[in-house]
Parts: structure tokens; sequence; C-alpha cells
């Protein structure tokens, strides 16, 4: 299962562009962890450690824009969205992806 977890780490940004794209909604932080949670089967867990302090980076990077959901003085949620440029970077994130799963499955002997 580490190994697994060390593999999520290097994808968590894709991962979390691609549930907002598809989606098409604006989530919060838990919303997005449990909802790539559920994607995932239950394989890979988003732990606030690690989720966080990524769609804060996101954010800095303006690949994510946010705003606080709720009403002044009750429980408020900040959600996210992706911008222009982090749709941008889910494609070629994603071409990228393509073409490193394909040299894998040949390396591998698992593809054609």
């Amino acid at each position: 299962m580490e190994s697994l977890d060390q593999m999520r780490k290097g994808t968590t940004t894709l991962a979390i562009l691609k549930l907002l794209v598809d989606t098409g909604e604006a989530m919060h932080g838990y919303q997005i962890a449990r909802a790539l949670e559920q994607r995932s089967h239950g394989s890979f867990q988003f732990k606030e450690g690690l989720l966080y302090p990524r769609l804060h980076q996101m954010e800095r990077d303006g690949l994510l824009r946010s705003a606080w959901e709720g009403q002044p003085g009750s429980r408020r949620r900040k959600v996210y969205l992706p911008t222009a440029a982090g749709r941008q970077r889910l494609d070629e994130e994603l071409q990228q992806w393509r073409a490193f799963s394909l040299s894998m499955d040949q390396l591998l002997g698992l593809a054609d």
C-alpha cells in the first residue's frame, strides 16, 4: 500500500483537476477528499495533511480559484473551481499521463 501512496502523491494535482472538471461544480476540501477516495474505490486515501497544502498551492499557482460558501457568522467553507489555466494544465498532464502509461505498458509487456 505504501508504493500506491507514493504514486498517488505524484498525481494529486491531476486527480483534483480531473475531479473538479468532471463534476463541474465547486467543492470544498473534505468533499474533494471523499470523492477522490470513492473514485479510487478506497485504494487511495487523501489525508488533510496532503490535500489542503496541495489545494492552497494550486490556488497560488493559478490552477484553482476559491470562494467562501455560507453566511458570515455561520459555518463557512472554502470551495474550489478550476481556472482556465487549471483546465489547460489538466489537458497537458493527461497527455503526459497517457504517454507515460503507454510507455510503461510497453516496457512491462502489457501492451501490443
